[in-house]
This record gives structure tokens, C-alpha cells and sequence, in this order.
């Protein structure tokens, strides 16, 4: 899943970030803004509001943009917006629209507390062959996770989760 490896990489550049400052004086936050973008191009169902056995392909590009912050003693913080517009193309000429903006935080504290949020609303519409709509649909998705990272693996591992929040919701119409 994409929430998944922007996880990874936030985290992998949060270490990145860590230890190139292990060096670097502890007088000021070192700031760093990244972007990402990525060709999508794959099979994918849509089953919130499809047959899940509706197999279309996805087009789209994911843009990401968002800023990094090491605080003087070892804060680490990194925010941003994801947006991915997209449309899925059905063998039988039905095709979807649609757009997922996301937003989302990772945090690290200096004695390994990791806050992560994640925040989706994804609106799309279903068109059948002739381009009229027949449909509309959003997801919902808000993730939040606190935890310590004992060993330091960058991952939240049994025992080390403090809090946790995952709500995924859709409409259908």
C-alpha cells in the first residue's frame, strides 16, 4: 500500500536526516523540503463501490511535497500533502475519475516517541462508456499512530504502541 512505503521512506529519510546531524552542531533546526512525483500506471479493482472483481487500469500521477525539521537535540519532524489524480479505465468502458489529497506528519522525539498521522479524503466519480456519470463515491481514511521505538527498527512492533487510530470509511452513490 502506498501509506505504507510513504511510511518507510519518511522514516528511512528520518534516519538519513539523524544521522548526518549526529555531526552537525546542535545550534540551530536544520530545514529540508523534498518533492516526489510518480508515474502510476497499474491493474487495480476499486470494490468500495465496483465488483471487486472489476479489474481496470489505473493512470495517475502522485505528487508529493512536504518539509523535514531536525530540532537542536534530535527532534525530527516531517509534514506534507500527498495528491494523486487518477482515472481507471474498465474493459467494458466504464471509467472512474478521481483524486486523493492526503496530508501527513511523522514526528520523532529525541528518546525514540514516533507520532505518525495520515489523513485522506478521496472523491471519484464513475462514467460509463458514453462519458455520462452513473456514480459517485469518496473514501475516507485517517490514520494515527504513538509509539516507542525500543529497538529502533523505525517500525511500530507489538508492545512498543501506545496509541493507535485507523478509521476507513466510504460512501457510495
Amino acid at each position: 500500500m502506498k501509506h505504507i512505503r510513504r511510511w518507510i521512506v519518511l522514516g528511512g529519510l528520518g534516519a538519513i536526516v539523524t544521522m548526518g546531524a549526529t555531526a552537525h552542531a546542535q545550534a540551530s533546526a536544520t530545514v529540508f523540503r523534498f518533492h516526489f512525483e510518480e508515474a502510476v500506471s497499474t491493474p487495480t479493482s476499486l470494490p468500495e463501490c465496483l465488483p471487486a472483481d472489476l479489474v481496470g487500469t489505473q493512470s495517475g500521477v502522485e505528487v508529493t511535497d512536504g518539509q523535514g525539521v531536525e530540532a537542536p537535540g534530535g527532534a525530527f519532524e516531517v509534514h506534507g500533502t500527498t495528491l494523486f489524480d487518477y482515472r481507471v479505465d474498465f474493459p467494458d468502458g466504464r471509467y472512474v475519475i478521481g483524486s486523493a489529497p492526503g496530508h501527513f506528519a511523522l514526528h520523532i522525539s529525541p528518546g525514540g516517541t514516533v507520532v505518525t498521522t495520515s489523513v485522506v479524503r478521496e472523491p471519484r466519480t464513475v462514467y460509463n462508456a458514453g462519458g455520462e456519470p452513473i456514480g459517485r463515491g469518496t473514501i475516507h481514511a485517517n490514520s494515527h499512530t504513538t509509539f516507542h521505538d525500543s529497538n529502533g527498527n523505525g517500525l511500530p512492533d507489538p508492545g512498543e504502541i501506545t496509541s493507535s487510530v485507523d478509521r476507513f470509511s466510504f460512501t457510495c452513490s
